[in-house]
């Protein structure tokens, strides 16, 4: 029992060095130099840290999940169904994820000065 929670604590830290990694959100100002053009951009690194550093990966993990247990279930119907279910909140729950990235990105983005808007510059600011 003990090696499996030992396991556990080790794969968790591995997996989960990247995240802290990525967790440096850029602040884009220092002290007096801050503009609202500097918290435009500190709210937009923070979205795209929540979004691809945080929500992706733990979909990832979720839709891996929700696939070993319906692989390791294929004799129990009850099980594949509530695997099945799982799936499907999964996907729902990330489509309103990116439904809210999209109107919280156009948001910020209307924002940004006419000069900077491109839509390559959207999908990337």
């Amino acid at each position: 029992m003990t090696q499996k929670i030992t396991t556990t604590a080790i794969a968790a830290a591995i997996l989960s060095l990247p995240l802290l990694s990525a967790a440096q959100v850029g602040i884009p100002c220092n002290g007096p130099d801050c503009t609202f053009d500097s918290l435009i951009q500190l709210v937009n690194n923070i979205i795209k840290f929540l979004m691809f550093g945080v929500a992706v990966p733990l979909a990832a993990i979720g839709f891996m999940f929700v696939g070993a247990k319906m692989v390791l279930s294929s004799n129990k119907e009850s099980a594949k169904t509530e695997a099945k279910e799982s799936f499907g909140n999964i996907v729902k729950g990330f489509l309103i994820m990116l439904g809210a990235y999209v109107v919280v990105k156009t948001i910020v983005y209307s924002f940004i000065t006419d000069e900077q808007k491109t839509f390559m510059g959207f999908l990337f600011q």
